[in-house]
């Protein structure tokens, strides 16, 4: 099965423009590799891609026959891993919720 059908039949990436999107740009690794859109996914693969802001990382245990029901989506892989990526939201290396410097007074 190709691995922008995969992503899109599993639920994990919801459509498939932005599956290949990802993969095009050398985001979507199969074990370990950038791969293609087209790329011939196997049981046991492991994936990794980006997803808004967390990187995924999943291991394929079946590959889809036709549509998936959403209750059925966890069959078809399991998540080894799920980092979360701070949020850029343009306050530099501090922390947003610290409160600000003190500014010394010269008396």
């Amino acid at each position: 099965m190709r691995l922008d059908a995969f992503l899109k039949k599993s639920l994990l990436i919801k459509r498939r423009e932005l599956a290949n999107q990802l993969c095009d740009e050398g985001m979507v690794r199969v074990n370990g590799v950038p791969r293609k859109a087209s790329h011939d996914l196997k049981v046991q693969d492991e994936l990794e891609f980006p997803l808004y802001n967390r990187v995924l990382k999943v291991r394929v245990l079946n590959l889809p026959e036709g549509n998936v029901k959403k209750a059925d989506q966890w069959s078809l892989f399991e998540v080894l891993e799920d980092k979360r990526l701070p949020l850029d939201l343009g306050y530099g290396d501090e922390d947003p919720f610290s409160p600000p410097p003190k500014v010394p007074r010269n008396h």
